[in-house]
């Protein structure tokens, strides 16, 4: 893409990210994830069995993901959602993943009681690896699509417009009659 186009795209990421909150958060994750990596697992809940604390599973890599979008952040809400999400996946789904990864929709950053949450979790159980996953890691993975593929994430065209530059007066030549 060019330089127009990735400015273009970042606008509408950005304001598709303000709008995304619980599934619509965790629809959009699913969409990028697919689009960016074939190993990537968008894990549906069923029924009473639920997701298995796994809202994704990159199965080359190893990586676990946990998606967390609420509208606004609640740090006991956090807390509490963060821990479920890590015990539930280390019971129930042990062997599967090398990596959890806390997925979440704050477009300022990770918050304070998220990193310390993973750094707890990263000295308690050092068999793990921990990341987080907010905008600008999202923006990142969204503009290692082609083009089509961003397209199809973000629901609409990057416009393409073709661009002249350094033509003056002085450039225009007469066309003979």
């Amino acid at each position: 893409m060019r330089f127009e186009q990735r400015m273009y795209a970042h606008v509408k990421f950005l304001e598709m990210m303000a709008e995304l909150y619980a599934n619509g958060f965790e629809d959009f994750f699913h969409r990028l994830m697919c689009s960016r990596y074939p190993d990537f697992i968008d894990v549906r809940t069923a029924g009473p069995l639920g997701d298995m604390s796994a809202d994704g599973l990159s199965l080359h890599s190893r990586k676990l993901y946990a998606c967390y979008g609420p509208q606004t952040f609640d740090p006991s809400e956090i807390r509490r959602k963060l821990n479920k999400d890590l015990s539930g996946a280390v019971e129930k789904r042990s062997g599967e993943f090398g990596t959890f990864v806390f997925v979440h929709n704050d477009r300022r950053g990770v918050h304070p009681v998220v990193a310390s949450l993973l750094a707890e979790a990263r000295d308690s159980m050092p068999s793990l690896q921990f990341e987080q996953m907010g905008s600008r890691r999202l923006w990142q993975e969204f503009m290692q699509l082609p083009q089509m593929a961003a397209e199809d994430v973000l629901g609409c065209e990057i416009p393409i417009k073709d661009t002249t530059f350094g033509i003056g007066m002085e450039d225009l030549v007469s066309l003979p009659s």
